[in-house]
């Protein structure tokens, strides 16, 4: 039974319902609707403006409100009939936070779900964390539909990883939940950042698809993507980070990082010669504007069959993000949530 009045979910809470699979499909559904232009088809489908940002004296306010209609939230028999979901994330940064007394997190972020019938809040879901897994989630879409389906012996493949912070973890945690790799590389400015983070991946790879995964880290750039068959670059660079020596010839790179554009990290010459996958039109048209690149089309299009992957050579994932991906996630999470509390609300007390 749905609430009565809003809740709010946390984000310890939240975490207990990860599942990848689930998210992925959630990513997929996401995806679909962006690119879907018929409701005839059956697919999912949706609407959503480029997200907005406003400014709070040295902080910023990031609105990103979204609409799916018709999409499933679980992929198997369970409740898999298509529903509608109606949405909001707004996110604040504030990059004074850390240094605060005591310390606050630079970026907040909040999911508001909606009833798509009647418009009235239903819940509230802590952000940051559904953030990292539906963006995580996105480029590992984008790497099947783009990358692994062209690729015929899969049983070597090398992930590396540029930029160790929050979006590299996710990145690295989700690829290792969902794909076979022999190796990860890793690289952060700071290396003792790729450290501790290859110490956590040491500690639960026993418990992914990659229980023998080597994981490595290394001094530069260019060594931590040689012979590489996919990269993440989750930074903050202004100034480009990976030239196209750097790279294998049939390479597939998720570019997810957001410095003063979100195109830094590839050098020009790396976009001379790819192919460019992205989320959707509407935000690239505002926030990869000044991108000079061959821009094939959107995921959902690849995963509707209206747009082809090449044969061979570099391609590119350029992620911005998108509310569709909160809606979809958010709302699985909000299932998973609600279905847990029927569960127990129907367990009969133990009598004496």
């Amino acid at each position: 039974m749905a609430p009565t009045h809003p809740i709010f979910i946390s984000e310890d809470e939240l975490k207990q319902f990860t599942n990848w699979k689930e998210i992925l499909h959630a990513l997929e559904q996401a995806f679909l609707s962006v690119s879907n232009t018929d409701k005839s088809t059956g697919h999912p489908y949706s609407s959503q403006p480029a997200r907005t940002f406003v400014r709070a004296g040295e902080g910023l306010l990031l609105c990103m409100p979204g609409f799916v209609g018709n999409h499933s939230i679980f992929k198997t028999n369970q409740s898999s009939s298509s529903t509608s979901t109606l949405a909001c994330k707004l996110i604040t940064s504030f990059g004074d936070n850390p240094q605060r007394n005591p310390p606050l997190q630079d970026i907040n972020g909040n999911i508001f779900l909606f009833d798509s019938a009647t418009g009235k809040l239903q819940a509230t879901l802590e952000a940051n964390y559904l953030t990292g897994l539906r963006t995580a989630a996105a480029s590992i879409v984008a790497t099947e539909k783009v990358f692994f389906s062209r690729i015929a012996d899969k049983s070597k493949l090398v992930l590396g990883i540029i930029g160790t912070g929050t979006q590299g973890e996710f990145h690295a945690i989700g690829f290792l939940n969902t794909h076979k790799f022999v190796e990860i590389k890793l690289w952060n400015r700071t290396k003792t950042r790729s450290e501790l983070l290859k110490s956590k991946l040491v500690n639960i790879t026993p418990t992914t698809m990659n229980p023998n995964v080597v994981v490595t880290v290394h001094d530069s750039v260019e060594e931590c993507c040689k012979d590489c068959d996919v990269i993440v670059t989750a930074t903050s660079t202004s100034t480009p980070l990976i030239f196209e020596r750097f790279l294998k010839p049939n390479v597939h790179i998720n570019a997810v990082g957001a410095g003063r554009s979100h195109h830094a990290e590839l050098a020009q010459e790396v976009y001379d010669q790819c192919s460019v996958y992205i989320d959707y039109w509407t935000g690239a048209k505002v926030e990869l504007a000044t991108l000079k690149a061959n821009i094939v089309g959107e995921i959902g299009e690849v995963l509707l069959g209206t747009k082809h992957v090449p044969a061979s050579g570099i391609t590119v994932f350029q992620s911005i993000g998108m509310a569709t991906e909160d809606v979809t996630v958010g709302r699985l999470f909000f299932e998973k949530y609600q279905q847990k509390n029927v569960a127990q609300s129907n367990v009969l007390p133990m009598k004496d």
